[in-house]
Order: C-alpha cells, then structure tokens, then sequence
C-alpha cells in the first residue's frame, strides 16, 4: 500500500514483514526494519491509514512534509527501527560524546536527564533526530532509544553514584566500523513520532527549532565578553573565605581578564541551607564587597536538594515543598553527596518559597547570581509524589523553566525541552585528558552537538577538565585554552601559571583573543535570538553536501566567516584542515586559500590555534593584517 507525503512516496509493506519505506526522486530516504509482529490488517482512514497488531494499532498519518507514526492504546508497548541512512545528529549531550552519531553504539536505554548514566547519557537528552539527508525523527513520548546497537556480547553498565559504571570510552561505544546495527531504534508505550522530510540537514535543523522553539534574548553580556573563573577544579570543597580571595587576587596579578567568581560546592554547612559556614567565611558580606571592589561579580554554588540536617529541610518538609513518599514523609532522595529532599518543582508555593529565599540571600551578602546545578530526571524517584503527576523528564524541564524565569546571571547544566530559556547551559564536568571519551575533544563534539539541538548558549566546561582522575598538564591547558578562545564564553578554574610561565603567558594570549572576537560573538547570539542558528556550526552549514564536512568534528564555524581548527590530540604539531567553499584567510598571516579543499599537514605549533576569516567579510574584529604569529 503507498501514501504520497508532499515529494515522497511512502510504501507499507505487510508481508512477509511489516516495514515502512519512503522514496524520493527515485532513492530510498527512510526505511525501517522488518517488524517482528504479524500485521492482522491494514484500513484505510479518512486521514491516513492504520495497520492492525494483535496486541495494538498503529495509525500513520500524513502531515504535509511528514506524517505521524501513533501506537494505541497508550498503554500497548512497540518498538520501531529507522535505516540510519546518511549522517546523524541530534540526541543530545552524551559522556563519549561521537559526532556524527553513527560513529557510536548506544544500546537500547532509558531516554531521560541522567547524571553519568550508564549507557552514556547526560544532563541534556534531546528528543529529536535528523539526517544529512534532511529525514528528521521527534519522538513525542516517553522511549528507550538505541543508536547503531552493539553486538550482545558488548557489556551492559547500571547506574549508580559510585564509580563502577564503566569507562568513558565505553558509554556509549565507539564503533570502528559495521560492527554496530545500522539503525535508530525507538521502544515504549503508547509510541508516538513525527517523520519530517526536508531537503537537507541544514533544512531539517531549521524545522526543529521552528517545532521546538529558541531563545528571543540573549544572557547578560559579559558572560560572553569576560572568562569565569570557578572554585571547583583548582580547590574542590577545601574553600575558605582567605582561599577566595587568594584566587582572586592571582587572577589579577597574573594579569587575566576576568568577570565572575564561581563559588562552588561547599560554601554552606548544610546542603539546602543559604548561609556561609561562619567557621570557613566569618565575614561573606565583607568578602564579596572586596571582590566587588576589585571588578568580579560573585556567584555561588546551589542545588534542589536539602541535608535532612539542615534548618531549611525541616521549613520545607513542614510545608509540602518536597517530593514526598506514600506516607506524606519527606522522600530520601540519594544523590553524590548523600541523601536529603528533593524540591517539588510542580508546587507553585515551593517554588516561591525558593525564589523568596535566594533573592532574600542576595540581598544579605551581596552575591550577584547563583551557579544552580542538578535537575537531573534520575533523581526523580519513579514513585514519589508531587503536587502534580509528570515524567521524570518534565522534573528537569520545570526546573530549568524556573530558573530561567527569575535568573539571568546564572548557569544550569540540565535540560529537557528547554530550547527557549535566555542562559547558559554548562557542559557535564569533563575529565582532564584529551578524547572524545570525556576529554577535551568531547568539548568541541559537544557543542557542535548541542548546537544542532537547539542550544545556543553553551558554556563549555572548565579549561583542563576537573582533575578527578586525571591531571592536567600544560600541553593540555594551552591546547584547552586556544579551543576555548572562540567559543561563546570561557571559564576556568585550574590556575594556567600552576603549569609554568610558558603555559602561563599562552593562555593569557587566547584569553584575551576571546575578549578581542567578543563582539563577533555577541553578534552572533543576536542573532541565535532572532532566528535560532546555532552560533558554534559544523562545517556543513556551509557545504551540507560535502562528506568531509559532514563527519568532521574537530573543526567549527563561528557564525559563517570565522573557521577555527584546534589541536585535539597530544604532541600534534600539524594537522589536516579542510576549507569549504570560498576564499579564507589564515587570521595571523593574512594568507589566503581557496575553499573546498583540504590543507594537508597544515602547520599548528604549540604557540599558534589555526583560525580564518572568510575574505569577504570585514566582520571580523581585526583584520589578519594586523596579526602576526
């Protein structure tokens, strides 16, 4: 049987399997696997068709460009797998973070915000797919979704908060080449997906976001413009009020721009509880007055759980603003510093009493913002009670909602369905080591990542990665640093004159190369606000039909007419750059080249990031002339 979608012609076929296949201009654009059940009948609707299961039904129905795949009843489990023809983006933020998806191997897993899930999901799941052929996937409701699936013999890792979840490298997989099973697989009840057909990548990504929606604002402009510089990385929890104000004061010495100081995790007694630990910080008020007086803005660390020790865990249970077991008590929610309440983000009385809170903090002490971490769905028990009945996902967008509603000197790195929010969403802590397993080649594959996903404003994680099991050195703090400078905004914690005065003055030098393109960068999150680009993109918004271009992922685009080729792997001192069309201009020598071409064995010294501008365009701050290398 055939249904015509606008320039496709879409075949049902019932024997010996049912399988749905879309062809256009003669090819093959969509096809999914054979489907192990029986297919009873298939009926003719006045607005589609529907092929009859004996456990369900599933209605196809057309919808200009696309049509709609529904399984009923709701409650009916069924699962569907998609050819991954041509290249795949989209999915969200992962651990091993492959680009483009075919590259990995993801079993089939639960699709929500996890923090260090087992499979490799992280902090911001997106639940949208699209092709370099312009074939775009939105599953509508709660799936399990598996990526090119590994062969069974591969380990299977379940998720806790210890470190016994396998290695980086292996969540997801890589796939070195045909091992996995070549398709996009969706499972769960009530399956409901929307198929798109644009004419290409770039055409698909523009119709997400019309779906989705984007940012109409843009966060404060000197998140942009000034590096944030955090406790976390360089001091871990050991911060005192003497530590703080050490860490700025070398910042300034060491002659650093700079804008906000994080104070991260632990600056209270008590998680949940907003007052300094008086025994580390007896003058907070007087601390952040003299950090104001020097040019920072202070931000600090907060999190939606509450220390059933804490003062506020006993104010908030005595209310209901807490997710609550069946018996009406507090439920003990276990996260990576113990076990405390969770903040019941669907009470509007809750979520007022944590505004009225943070503001009332503020205005004690003098902090500018706050750094809000956690949201995750994880943590939401799958029987706890709220004041309203939502998936664990819709816990991690509620809370997102919330903060960008009342904040905007801030930072968040949860996400589900928050395309819209003004601020910056961070990176997932990233390891001080170099690969797409967590490293810093993992910073760039997951920008350009969450680009495609809608998220223009990425904060990428600190500078060196966090020094848990690996540490950094100064190769890695340079190369960190140069990848950064043309990214929407820096932060750093590990201190670059830890790692020696060559390393100290290099950093320095691309620290102040991102204060010199900020204007440029301000343009272009101007311009994600108004139509929803991505202001970090991949080489193919430029040739969408070029192979290179569409599976490199360790090159971006700063808007359309900056390219930027940094170093991801150690000792490298040359390395392949590919131009796509027109003519580009190395930004330090002025030397041009014609585009669509690749530059073999293209020098990278250690001192020098290889940048160019596209030499039609005066966009850029200063003109190549005016450098040398």
């Amino acid at each position: 049987m055939l249904l015509e979608i606008e320039n496709c012609l879409l075949s049902i076929e019932r024997e010996p399997h049912f399988r749905l296949t879309g062809c256009r201009s003669g090819n093959i654009c969509l096809r999914t696997s054979p489907h192990p059940q029986p297919v009873l009948a298939i009926h003719q609707t006045d607005i589609g068709l529907n092929v009859e299961f004996s456990s369900c039904t599933l209605s196809i129905i057309p919808n200009g460009h696309g049509c709609d795949l529904r399984v009923w009843p709701e409650t009916a489990q069924f699962s569907l797998s998609f050819e991954m023809n041509g290249y795949w983006y989209g999915h969200g933020e992962l651990i091993h973070q492959q680009y483009p998806l075919n590259r990995l191997m993801l079993p089939e897993s639960p699709f929500q915000s996890f923090d260090n899930g087992p499979a490799g999901q992280s902090c911001k799941p997106h639940p949208a797919w699209f092709s370099s052929q312009g074939i775009s996937i939105i599953a509508h409701s709660p799936v399990s979704v598996g990526i090119n699936q590994p062969p069974i013999t591969y380990p299977r890792y379940h998720w806790t908060l210890g470190a016994d979840k396998g290695p980086f490298s292996h969540r997801p997989f890589a796939d070195p080449g045909g091992i996995g099973d070549g398709h996009l697989t969706f499972s769960g009840p009530g399956l409901h997906l929307t198929i798109h057909l644009s004419e290409n990548a770039r055409a698909a990504y523009q119709y997400l976001t019309n779906h989705f929606g984007h940012p109409t604002d843009i966060p404060p402009e000197q998140l942009f413009r000034l590096p944030t510089w955090t406790t976390w990385a360089r001091y871990k929890m050991f911060i005192t009020q003497e530590t703080i104000l050490n860490f700025a004061d070398e910042i300034i010495q060491n002659g650093y721009p700079y804008g906000v100081l994080e104070i991260d995790d632990r600056w209270q007694m008590h998680y949940g509880d907003l007052a300094f630990d008086p025994r580390r910080f007896p003058d907070p008020r007087g601390m952040i007055a003299r950090l104001h007086e020097q040019g920072f803005q202070v931000t600090a660390w907060v999190i939606p759980f509450f220390d059933p020790a804490s003062d506020t865990f006993a104010e908030a249970s005595a209310q209901g603003y807490l997710l609550r077991q069946p018996d009406g008590t507090p439920y003990p929610v276990r996260w990576w510093q113990g076990i405390g309440g969770l903040l019941d983000v669907t009470n509007p009385r809750a979520l007022a009493w944590f505004r009225e809170r943070l503001a009332h903090f503020q205005q004690e002490t003098g902090l500018d913002g706050y750094k809000f971490d956690a949201g995750e769905a994880v943590f939401f028990p799958s029987d706890a009670l709220s004041t309203e009945t939502l998936h664990p996902n819709q816990y991690t967008q509620r809370y997102i909602e919330f903060i960008a509603q009342h904040f905007r000197l801030t930072e968040v790195r949860s996400a589900w369905k928050n395309q819209r929010a003004p601020i910056f969403f961070r990176q997932w802590d990233k390891e001080s080591s170099w690969g797409l397993d967590n490293g810093l080649h993992s910073v760039l594959s997951g920008i350009l990542s969450l680009g495609l996903c809608g998220y223009p404003f990425i904060l990428p994680d600190m500078i060196g990665g966090n020094a848990y099991d690996c540490l950094a050195d100064a190769e890695l703090m340079i190369r960190w640093t140069q990848l950064n400078a043309l990214l929407p905004a820096m932060q750093f914690s590990l201190a670059p004159w830890d790692y020696g005065a060559e390393c100290n003055a290099l950093c320095r030098r691309y620290a102040e190369l991102h204060l010199e393109f900020a204007p440029h960068i301000l343009a272009q999150a101007r311009q994600a606000a108004q139509t929803g680009e991505p202001i970090i993109r991949p080489l193919w918004w430029l040739a969408p039909h070029n192979e290179h271009a569409l599976t490199c992922n360790d090159q971006f685009l700063l808007g359309n007419d900056i390219l930027v080729a940094p170093v991801v792997h150690p000792g490298q001192r040359t390395r392949d750059i590919y131009l796509p069309p027109g003519v580009w201009c190395n930004y330090w020598t002025g030397t041009q080249y014609q585009g669509e071409t690749i530059l073999h064995d293209f020098p990278a010294p250690l001192e020098t990031l290889p940048l160019f501008t596209a030499c039609a365009s005066n966009s850029h701050p200063l003109h190549p002339d005016h450098h040398s290398g």
